[in-house]
């Protein structure tokens, strides 16, 4: 079945729709592909930090997420996407919740819409020990800590607003 903004607003009424005018802005006539990619809120491991990303192609900002490959436990995945992405080789702590937030945007690295039911995963880095990232992850986003009481606001889409606000209700699951 071709899926529809019209059927997705009906089946999934909280949905996020991208459509602040933007290059990842939802597009009419390109196809929606639906994946259920993580969305990984990553702690510093001594300071009140998250790790936020900043897309260059895009006004995106939130946090790293990732598609569970086939054959990929969720805790590979989470320690794959983090060291693909950032470079970071040791995540400690990986608490998987049953938060999910759904968001519909224009993929500009994939060039269709894509609807994302992002399941909340929390992850601390044991430390700071990182590899450099490869040129195609640079070129797609910068990550910047940033304080606790800094990341609502500078997270773009309220689909990741929504994830930030059930991790804050949580208390203090990554210590």
């Amino acid at each position: 079945m071709k899926l529809s903004l019209q059927v997705i607003k009906a089946k999934y009424p909280t949905i996020n729709i991208n459509d602040r005018g933007g290059t990842d802005s939802f597009q009419e006539g390109v196809e929606i592909v639906e994946r259920d990619p993580v969305a990984i809120i990553i702690k510093h491991p001594t300071e009140d930090l998250y790790l936020m990303a900043k897309w260059k192609k895009s006004t995106w900002n939130g946090f790293v997420t990732g598609g569970i490959e086939e054959g990929d436990t969720l805790e590979e995945t989470v320690k794959k996407e983090i060291h693909e992405e950032t470079g970071y080789k040791h995540v400690g702590k990986i608490v998987e919740t049953d938060e999910v937030a759904h968001g519909i945007f224009f993929h500009v690295i994939k060039g269709v819409n894509r609807l994302a039911h992002y399941h909340l995963v929390l992850a601390k880095l044991e430390d700071l020990d990182q590899d450099e990232v490869s040129a195609e992850e640079k070129a797609i986003a910068d990550f910047e800590w940033i304080p606790f009481d800094q990341v609502e606001a500078l997270l773009t889409e309220n689909d990741m607003k929504s994830l930030w606000s059930a991790y804050c209700k949580m208390g203090e699951v990554l210590g």
